[in-house]
């Protein structure tokens, strides 16, 4: 496994050059046949390793910009999307009936605790948020599967492996892909956010993602009174499917061809 890293300035200018650098092949990659999880039966373009580095995310606008005359969809919707992704994925943690857990269950109150935590402490190492794994609420089952209870209900203190929860859609495993939310308050009184994905959807979302992480790290920042820092992101998992190779061509000005072709392509010839 190699490491690519990436510096970049915002957010957009990070999601175009590792879109760029993934498709002319310009980092150690794989190509990976899907057998379990999300779209099996498609490929995987994946970065082997990345790390990357950015320096003003909270520059506007937070989502990629798709030129016009491209004629092709933008990876994020939208602002509104966005906001709504913050406001009720991240920022909640109300479970509706058709999901099996959202990150909010466990960002919302950490981001509370982390508030609490950086006020006037910089240096502070505790200020972490673990997504996933175990935790100790006690599940529902729902039609077949089982979830988070949402906010307000309490358990008699039993763990449950949420990363065994099922994804009713698919029925294979769905474990979170965002895993860890850290953030550090420096001597500058900056705030900067360190984030790690298992597996990661370059096209939609990396930048759906970061954009509603960027929120939700302003928020903090707002409440402790810091100055915005740094995202620094990290995946062993940062892939774009086959599905999404031809738009990928045509936001770079590509010639992607036959999917098939592609993907043999950036293997045979060492890209």
């Amino acid at each position: 496994m190699n490491v690519f890293h990436l510096e970049a300035v915002t957010l957009q200018d990070a999601w175009f050059q590792l879109v760029w650098n993934l498709m002319r092949g310009n980092a150690p990659k794989s190509v990976y046949e899907i057998d379990k999880g999300s779209y099996v039966g498609q490929k995987r373009l994946e970065y082997e390793f990345v790390t990357v580095q950015i320096n003003e995310p909270g520059t506007r606008p937070l989502i990629p910009e798709i030129p016009p005359q491209l004629a092709i969809p933008a990876p994020v919707e939208g602002m509104d999307y966005v906001n709504d992704y913050f406001t009720n994925y991240l920022m909640s943690t109300d479970v509706a009936e058709n999901e099996t857990y959202i990150y909010g269950t466990w960002l919302a109150p950490g981001v509370e605790r982390v508030i609490e935590q950086l006020r006037g402490a910089p240096g502070n190492n505790q200020a972490v948020i673990s997504i996933g794994g175990w935790a100790p609420d006690e599940v529902r089952s729902t039609e077949g599967f089982m979830s988070i209870p949402v906010k307000g209900e309490r358990s008699d203190g039993t763990f449950i492996d949420t990363d065994n929860f099922i994804d009713p859609g698919t029925g294979q495993r769905d474990p979170a892909c965002l895993r860890l939310v850290d953030f550090r308050l420096d001597q500058s009184n900056r705030l900067h956010m360190v984030v790690y994905f298992r597996s990661w959807d370059l096209w939609g979302g990396f930048p759906a993602n970061l954009a509603g992480l960027q929120l939700v790290k302003e928020y903090v920042g707002q409440a402790i009174g810091a100055v915005d820092g740094r995202i620094i992101a990290a995946s062993k998992g940062l892939h774009l499917y086959d599905h999404c190779i031809e738009v990928a061509a045509q936001r770079l000005g590509m010639e992607a061809g036959n999917v098939d072709d592609f993907f043999n392509w950036i293997q045979d010839a060492g890209h």
